[in-house]
């Protein structure tokens, strides 16, 4: 599937603002099926596009919850805190299921 940038910056921006696969290629008038193949596609452009949609939402509400957590945020702490000890979890089962290199 060819798209154009300016189409591939729009499923970041909705991928950020958690938009599905379906509603994604509904908003840019695609045919769903053929987005999907695209998006389950882990080497695509699509794929891409929508990975780095969310990964750039995160790290920008991370970000926000450290800088208040270092203001004494006891709150953005807390779930500061608790994402971090997901992302260990994930870490380590990434590490047991495929090993290091």
């Amino acid at each position: 599937m060819k798209l154009s940038q300016e189409e591939y910056e729009q499923i970041e921006d909705l991928s950020a603002a958690n938009y599905g696969v379906d509603k994604i290629a509904m908003y840019l008038s695609l045919d769903k099926k053929e987005f999907r193949i695209d998006w389950e596609n882990l080497n695509s452009l699509v794929r891409h596009h929508y990975d780095r949609g969310q990964l750039v939402a995160d790290f920008e509400i991370n970000q926000k919850l450290l800088e208040n957590a270092r203001s004494g945020n006891i709150t953005a702490a807390q779930i500061f805190e608790k994402n971090r000890e997901r992302v260990q979890v994930e870490n380590l089962k990434e590490q047991i299921y495929f090993g290091t290199e």
